[in-house]
């Protein structure tokens, strides 16, 4: 009784040992295949992206042109503003005292033109080169490029598109009314007090005997005084401030366009050089899946190997 059930145990743990193979093997290949597609997709996947950033050019990105329109000049807070001849041809800045000359009278023909004729009776006129000093400066513009911390071109161009922009606002209705209420508004009187320190001279020793003074000194000592002075009502500047007003804003928006211009530029050409890289690493790490999807198809062919090879071993007729 021993001996038959002995062979028959055993053929039946052999028989349950071979389904359970079965089993594992069939997960350990329906694993590997699902293993081995999402790996050929996300090689293809990097090897895609990783060829596109890598191709990306830094120099692809271009700066745009600040604009400022006469809109944006004339926006602006009246209250905050403060009050307050052709060259030998040997000159190596001859063209640009030539420029420059001529930009001012250019300049000066739209202030002459747009903005004096609302000036007051007390108002001290403005000749050309007190106009010059006052908005322009060529003479620090000359010395900025003839040391090289400036570029006449690019000055030339900002200039010019500073005229157009300031001849476009000057027609603006909004500059009207305010050339209008200028003109027409009266001052009126504004009392300040005015404090500080002064000097005074006293009487340091006073002499009994002599019955005078025998050693003078000076002290300082606070002061404080009311001034009264005529001004114009809050929000309402001449002619000359509002141009001036102008002309800031314009520079001033210019100015801040362009660094927001060029700082988006600058982060743009980070962003490219640093898929760059990121593209390099991206290549490498598909080159990375692909070599473990072939490790991963070449132990699969040694298990459907060794299966088949099983196979043909329980095929074959048992030699007696």
């Amino acid at each position: 009784m021993y001996d038959d059930e002995t062979p028959r145990r055993a053929a039946r743990a052999r028989e349950i040992l071979n389904k359970l193979e079965r089993v594992y093997l069939s997960a350990i290949r329906a694993i590997a295949l699902v293993a081995a597609t999402l790996l050929v997709i996300y090689a293809t996947w990097l090897a895609a992206s990783g060829i596109y950033k890598s191709s990306r050019d830094v120099r692809s990105v271009k700066e745009d042109s600040a604009v400022v329109t006469p809109e944006e000049v004339a926006d602006i807070d009246l209250r905050e503003v403060a009050k307050t001849a052709a060259q030998p041809t040997s000159d190596p800045l001859a063209v640009e005292k030539r420029y420059y000359a001529d930009f001012t009278k250019r300049y000066f023909a739209l202030f002459k033109a747009k903005y004096e004729p609302f000036k007051k009776p007390d108002d001290q006129p403005l000749d050309q080169k007190t106009f010059d000093q006052r908005y322009l400066q060529t003479g620090d513009r000359l010395e900025a490029i003839k040391v090289g911390a400036g570029g006449f071109e690019q000055d030339k161009a900002d200039l010019e598109s500073l005229l157009t922009t300031m001849t476009a606002v000057a027609g603006n209705q909004k500059t009207v009314e305010r050339l209008q209420t200028y003109r027409l508004a009266k001052k009126i009187p504004v009392t300040r007090t005015e404090s500080g320190m002064r000097s005074e001279r006293y009487c340091y020793y006073y002499s009994d005997y002599f019955d005078q003074c025998g050693v003078w000194d000076t002290r300082s000592v606070p002061y404080s005084r009311k001034i009264q002075e005529m001004k114009l009502p809050a929000g309402i500047i001449s002619h000359a401030d509002l141009f001036g007003a102008y002309q800031d804003a314009y520079l001033s928006k210019l100015a801040n366009k362009r660094d927001g211009i060029a700082a988006a530029a600058e982060r743009k050409r980070n962003e490219i050089m640093a898929d760059n890289v990121d593209g390099q690493v991206r290549l490498w790490t598909a080159l990375q899946v692909v070599g473990a999807f072939l490790v991963l198809m070449f132990l699969f062919l040694l298990i459907a190997l060794e299966r088949h090879q099983r196979r043909i071993a329980a095929s074959a007729p048992t030699v007696e």
